[in-house]
């Protein structure tokens, strides 16, 4: 054992004071002096964790010893393999180390720490005992990465010196805030995968090295948070102001860019990514910032914006936004003119008052990515450019030229604010004639004697040149006009147009080279003659007047309607096809029998009963004798003389049979069968006694065939209905004469019987019979 002199605690105390090694007590390393501090030192606080281990650095083994202690004490470390050492220590965190001190690896080593307070009044003492053969370690880590995706975490592990003796590690993970681990082994001793986790939540992780020969000790490491999986890209709005602002300058814009994320409080930072879209290269085109937010200052050129949010577990999908080229202001720049001499070469040539020295022109046609050359020139206005690329003829092509305040390079060195366009031109190679027509041809607008006329543009692949303007004709009856109107307008309008009349429209577009294809016609009619007062007046009339006969005529219907079903009337016999068609011959041979019988006397005439007593034809033309119709009501009324003697009768009086007696109930539903009955009786004809006697008094009988047949009357009603109605007229003819006035009146249940007789007319005689027209002069009493 080696015992330390007091030279030496001296001499460790002065270099401890001026040095960042911790000052150590008394090296004695007696087994006395060990065995007292052991006995001594029983506090069991301000050494924990103390391990002794080998790392093989560079080939080379190196012994350390660790352990975790506070700052208020002061430590002494012992090692003891076949001789005694004292060993510096220093501290980091906490956790307090020593240097390197060689070992023999097949001896066992022991180590002795002694921790002391500063008043000397407490101590503590622990120690370590091991064959350093059986003490080598790997790990932790020097550096770890990690990166989440789709729901997996890679973790990239750099092991340092001992990366050759490790060959593969493993991952301990849970999620924040729980207490189950999981482990996963890596690929190899740099990669290892997750799979399958939870994208929005927390991590944590640990890493140590598999175990071999050369690493028999693989510690954990601390454990390290893993933020969530940023999923989702950021929302990106643009707000853009030009040189109308003060504080842009002409040829520059003010571009603020703001975005937005869903999940901010897992975003450390934003990338933010500003490039040209012909992919001129800047020294500077990417910023990060933890704001939501960037201004910048840009030229008229095309740019595009990516944003992408950051955190430690990895980054979000990259939003993307165009910021367009800007042509509206090309008028401001002064004169800026290109001219393509060949299909690979052009000119430029413009006008500027500043001083410098350093431009760029970027070109392009439509569809086409912009093509750019940044050039340096001093004091001349006009440049020649060769071009690899090649001019196509009939196609557009857009010419910027930027300036930078640069004097040494003309490559853009920041996209940000370096850069204004001081010219914008568009040019063709070779122009031709438009291949196509103006589209969408309408009319608008249509009056009595005007119309507008709207089309649509022809596109800019089919123009193939510059739009000179429009040609438009009009056809009417054959008759064809031309206009011809500015490029800048979409429609016209025609004037001086008939009224009432068709017409046909074309377009067709025009450029240097010349006109192009017509529109298919597009017809239309000017409206007629408008309405005057009067015509409205009369057509307002009109139409009222058929308003009102149509209400009229429904209100009718409506009201027969309302009258059928509330008043149904009696249906009319004269128009009931159970009554015949009464001839004026058999109206006569209906009166005849009527005329020919008396109503005798007899006890059975009474006013249950009708007597009929005929009377006699005269001869005179002027005057007939009554004859009386005795209508009876009762059959034993006393008897009537057969017949009644008339003052106007004639000497000569032919014989004839006695008159029947007929008798008619008053029952009226018989009345049709009774005189069925009595009109069927044989009918005398007249006969004269004197063979000389004159034909001026024949009777009707004369005048009636027969074998002419009775009429039969249909029904009750229906006769009774027509005999009124010729009643009427028969009473108030001249040949009727007045009702003698000892008769009774008849009753008015029987009252058809009396209108049937005298249902009358002039009967036409036939030829030769006699001179004259005979009147039937009958007179009808009641009784």
């Amino acid at each position: 054992m080696c015992k330390c002199s007091a030279a030496f605690y001296i001499t460790l105390g002065f270099v401890s004071l001026w040095t960042t090694v911790p000052s150590t007590g008394s090296c004695d390393c007696s087994s006395e002096n060990l065995n007292l501090l052991k006995h001594k030192c029983n506090n069991t606080e301000g050494v924990s964790d103390l391990a002794c281990y080998i790392k093989y650095i560079k080939n080379q083994h190196m012994s350390f010893c660790e352990w975790t202690g506070n700052m208020s004490t002061s430590y002494t470390l012992y090692t003891i393999q076949r001789k005694c050492s004292c060993i510096a220590v220093h501290q980091k965190d906490n956790i307090w180390t020593s240097i390197d001190f060689r070992v023999v690896l097949q001896w066992n080593v022991t180590a002795h720490v002694i921790a002391s307070s500063k008043d000397q009044s407490s101590c503590t003492y622990k120690n370590f005992s091991g064959i350093p053969s059986m003490m080598t370690m790997c790990g932790p880590h020097s550096t770890i990465t990690h990166e989440r995706s789709s729901g997996n975490l890679t973790v990239l592990v750099e092991w340092g010196n001992e990366k050759q003796d490790i060959k593969s590690f493993l991952v301990k993970y849970r999620e924040f805030n729980t207490t189950r681990w999981k482990e996963q082994q890596s690929i190899d001793n740099k990669k290892g995968i997750l799979l399958n986790l939870t994208p929005s939540l927390h991590y944590e992780l640990q890493t140590q090295c598999v175990s071999n020969e050369k690493c028999v000790h693989c510690p954990l490491s601390k454990v390290i948070k893993v933020p969530p999986e940023l999923i989702d890209a950021p929302s990106i709005q643009l707000e853009t102001q030009d040189h109308q602002h003060l504080s842009i300058s002409p040829g520059q814009r003010k571009v603020v860019v703001k975005w937005e994320y869903a999940n901010s409080e897992a975003v450390d930072n934003y990338s933010v990514t500003v490039r040209k879209v012909s992919g001129e290269p800047s020294n500077r085109d990417s910023f990060s910032t933890k704001d939501s937010s960037l201004t910048l200052v840009l030229s008229y050129s095309a740019y595009n914006i990516s944003i992408k949010a950051l955190n430690r577990a990895g980054s979000s999908p990259v939003s993307s936004i165009t910021i367009e080229q800007m042509d509206e202001w090309r008028d401001m720049f002064g004169p800026f003119t290109v001219n393509i001499t060949s299909n690979n070469s052009f000119s430029l040539s413009w006008s500027s008052s500043d001083s410098s020295v350093c431009y760029s022109v970027e070109w392009w046609a439509k569809g086409q990515r912009p093509a750019f050359r940044p050039f340096y020139l001093q004091m001349q206005k006009e440049k020649t450019v060769k071009t690899e690329s090649i001019f196509r003829p009939y196609a557009r092509y857009y010419f910027f030229l930027h300036v930078r305040p640069y004097i040494d390079t003309c490559n853009m060195k920041n996209v940000n604010g370096s850069e204004t366009t001081r010219g914008t031109a568009q040019t063709y190679f070779i122009e031709g004639s438009p291949i196509s027509a103006p589209g969408n041809v309408s009319t608008l607008n249509i009056t009595q004697h005007s119309s507008v006329i709207t089309w649509s543009p022809v596109s800019e692949e089919d123009l193939r040149g510059f739009l000179l303007g429009y040609y438009i004709y009009l056809t009417e009856d054959n008759n064809e006009t031309s206009f011809k109107v500015d490029p800048s307008v979409n429609s016209y309008e025609l004037q001086n147009l008939e009224s009432n009349s068709v017409y046909r429209v074309q377009l067709s577009a025009f450029t240097a080279a010349g006109e192009g294809e017509r529109s298919d016609y597009t017809h239309f009619v000017t409206n007629p003659p408008d309405f005057t007062a009067l015509n409205s007046i009369i057509a307002a009339v009109v139409v009222g007047i058929i308003i009102l006969l149509l209400a009229v005529h429904f209100s009718i219907r409506l009201l027969h309607r309302a009258k059928k079903l509330l008043w149904p009337s009696i249906p009319n016999p004269e128009n009931s096809n159970a009554v015949q068609k009464i001839e004026i011959a058999y109206e006569l041979g209906i009166v005849e029998p009527l005329i020919r019988q008396r109503l005798e006397e007899s006890e059975g005439c009474d006013s249950s009963t009708v007597c009929v007593i005929g009377s006699k034809r005269e001869a005179s033309l002027l005057s007939s004798p009554p004859t009386t119709l005795l209508l009876s009501e009762d059959e034993d009324s006393p008897s009537i003389p057969e017949e009644i003697a008339s003052p106007d009768i004639p000497t000569q009086v032919p014989t004839r049979e006695p008159a029947v007696k007929e008798t008619f109930p008053t029952d009226l539903n018989k009345t049709d069968s009774i005189l069925s009955t009595s009109f069927n009786e044989e009918v005398t004809s007249f006969k004269s006694k004197d063979p000389g006697e004159t034909a001026s008094n024949p009777t009707v009988s004369d005048f009636i065939p027969a074998s002419q047949p009775a009429v039969v009357f249909m029904s009750d009603y229906t006769t009774m209905e027509i005999f009124q109605q010729v009643t009427m007229t028969g009473i108030q003819g001249p040949s009727i004469q007045a009702v003698k006035p000892e008769l009774v009146a008849v009753h008015t249940g029987q009252d058809y019987i009396r209108q049937s007789y005298f249902l009358q007319e002039t009967v036409k005689e036939p030829p030769g019979a006699f001179n004259g027209t005979d009147f039937l002069n009958t007179e009808i009493t009641v009784l």
